[in-house]
Order: structure tokens, then C-alpha cells, then sequence
């Protein structure tokens, strides 16, 4: 199969990705005029701690804005093979989204409609983000660098999920869809299938079970040797008497 096309379906989801990320910037940029309430957040009021949702919803939407646009160029061979840069960038991305989006998110997540199921769906993907950003910056910091792509991808696979979600609404509402259940679908499906999408790409269980494989030979190459030695003749320290 030719390079182009092997590429294409990546080059396909940044640019879907990129065109959904800044469509939500666009229609979230009311949130951020403080002398009117959008629909949204009167549909959400009232809710408990109100001027804190309200300044976390503010976070989550602009270090959205910037993260997930920024993640998905560090993934671009541009920035690749422009480390300085790259790891410059990386790190941008890497406070956003530890500090800001994912505390903001959880914040949000306990007043999610839907209740406590789509509060934990929220929960779950916060966790696969954080983790693989920790893991991701650990990796990089090691010259890991198939490790630390793979971490990359969960990040950017949960962000994801944002653009998914609001399609899959979009669908459902046209489909008559309950909205309650539409709200649980959209979240519940994209979450634990784009991770499974980015272990099945790179899976890391192979590589682990290939590790460990590798420690047990090394250990019963060890334990296999001892026998030998315990088989040596050993030095006779008493003389023999003469006859």
C-alpha cells in the first residue's frame, strides 16, 4: 500500500478532530460573556457551588480550546521531528491539561446530566487522561519514545471524545432518540472504545508479557546454573595418608 494512503486515515481524524475542536470553541465562546447566562448554564442552574461550576466550566472550555488543538499537532511529523519545539509544546499541553482541564472536568462531572452514571463515565476518562499524560511525560523524560507515543494517543483519544460525543447527539436527536439515553450512549461508547482503538494500534500487553517472559528466562538461567556449580568437584583439604 502506498505511504499517502497509509497516512490517510490519521491526516483524515486531525482534520476532523481540529474542525470539531474549533467548532465547540466557537459555540462555547458565549460562556465566556459574564454579563448574560448562555441556555446552557440556565438549563444547568442551579447547581451546587454555583460560582465555582460556573469557573470551572470557564477553565475546561479554554484549556480544551488550547490542549486538545495543541496534542493533536504534537502528533503531526512537523513538530516530530522538531524536538525543541516539540518538547516545548509538550509541556504547554502537559500543565494545561493536568492543571486546568482535567480538575475543571471533574469539578463538572459531578453535576453531569445523566447522574452518577455519566458522572463516572466523566470520571473514567479524566483518569485514562491523566494517567497517560503522567505516563507519557515519565516515558518522554526516559527517551521511551514508543511508550510515550502510545500514552499520547490515550490523551488525544479521551479529548476525543468531546467531538464524538456531540456527533453522536447529533445523530441521536435526529434518530428520536431518548435524551437521557442518547446522553448515557454518547458517553459510554466513544470513552472505553477509543481506548481500546489505541490498544489495539499499539497494544502494550504484548510488551509486557515479552519483559516478563524475558526476566523469568533470565531467572531460571540462573537457577539452571547452580546444580553445575554445586556438581564441581570440591578441593580435598585433608592429605591422604601414606600407606
Amino acid at each position: 500500500m502506498p505511504l499517502v494512503l497509509r497516512r490517510l486515515p490519521a491526516r483524515v481524524f486531525l482534520a476532523v478532530m481540529l474542525a470539531g475542536s474549533a467548532l465547540i470553541t466557537w459555540y462555547s465562546l458565549p460562556y465566556f460573556d459574564f454579563g448574560t447566562l448562555p441556555p446552557f448554564v440556565i438549563e444547568k442552574l442551579p447547581v451546587r457551588f454555583e460560582r465555582l461550576w460556573l469557573f470551572s466550566l470557564r477553565v475546561h472550555v479554554a484549556a480544551a480550546a488550547l490542549s486538545f488543538p495543541l496534542c493533536l499537532l504534537l502528533l503531526t511529523r512537523f513538530l516530530q521531528r522538531r524536538p525543541v519545539l516539540h518538547r516545548w509544546l509538550g509541556r504547554v499541553a502537559g500543565v494545561v491539561v493536568l492543571f486546568g482541564l482535567v480538575p475543571a472536568g471533574a469539578v463538572l462531572a459531578f453535576d453531569a446530566k445523566g447522574g452518577a452514571v455519566v458522572a463516572i463515565g466523566f470520571l473514567l476518562s479524566a483518569a485514562i487522561v491523566v494517567s497517560g499524560m503522567v505516563y507519557g511525560i515519565v516515558t518522554a523524560r526516559r527517551r521511551d519514545l514508543v511508550s510515550h507515543r502510545r500514552a499520547m494517543h490515550h490523551v488525544v483519544a479521551q479529548m476525543s471524545v468531546a467531538v464524538v460525543s456531540r456527533a453522536m447527539l447529533v445523530g441521536f436527536d435526529f434518530a428520536g432518540v431518548d435524551p437521557d439515553l442518547a446522553y448515557v450512549l454518547a458517553l459510554w461508547v466513544p470513552v472505553p472504545l477509543s481506548a481500546l482503538v489505541v490498544e489495539l494500534r499499539q497494544p502494550s500487553f504484548p510488551r509486557f508479557f515479552h519483559e516478563l517472559t524475558l526476566t523469568i528466562q533470565r531467572i531460571r538461567r540462573e537457577i539452571s546454573s547452580s546444580p553445575r556449580l554445586a556438581r564441581r568437584p570440591l578441593v580435598r583439604l585433608v592429605a591422604r595418608p601414606g600407606r
